[in-house]
């Protein structure tokens, strides 16, 4: 799979060397970079902001270790959350095709006075890969339940 332009260009979606090593200190177990994807909300509200659909490419990168799960677009962190956490049953993790995985949560899961759906499309040749290794950790297989939900 073809990383990111700017990946390839400007490392845009590469693993700071700061966090590389504290990644294989707590045992990578699926690890990709320079990743094409989108950031995708649906219906979103939350203190000062409202998003009712809104899609934006990106390149990151996301690592599941022994410890936790990570996910970085353009330097900003997205997701990071433990593997002991309980809220892990809240990610949904879906293959909808070979080498695209969709990451979705309802962020009132995480933070109150949130709603709405996110999700993270990547496309990454490890895309079942992530998949197994979340399912393991307590992921949900499938989208978030408010995905389905018709708009109002």
């Amino acid at each position: 799979m073809k990383k990111t332009i700017l990946y390839r260009l400007f490392g845009f979606g590469s693993v700071p060397k700061k966090i590389r090593p504290v990644l294989e200190q707590e045992g990578i177990v699926v690890f990709d970079e320079g990743i094409v994807g989108w950031f995708v909300t649906k219906n979103v509200n939350g203190p000062g902001k409202r998003y009712r659909h809104r899609t934006e490419g990106f390149s990151g990168w996301l690592a599941v270790t022994k410890v936790r799960v990570v996910c970085y677009t353009y330097g900003k962190r997205q997701i990071n959350i433990s593997v002991e956490d309980p809220r892990i049953a809240h990610l949904y993790v879906d293959t909808p095709e070979e080498q695209k995985l969709c990451l979705s949560f309802e962020p009132s899961s995480f933070r109150e006075e949130w709603k709405g759906v996110i999700e993270f499309r990547f496309k990454t040749e490890k895309a079942h890969l992530f998949r197994d290794a979340l399912m393991t950790i307590g992921a949900q297989q499938g989208t978030s339940a408010e995905a389905g939900k018709p708009r109002r």
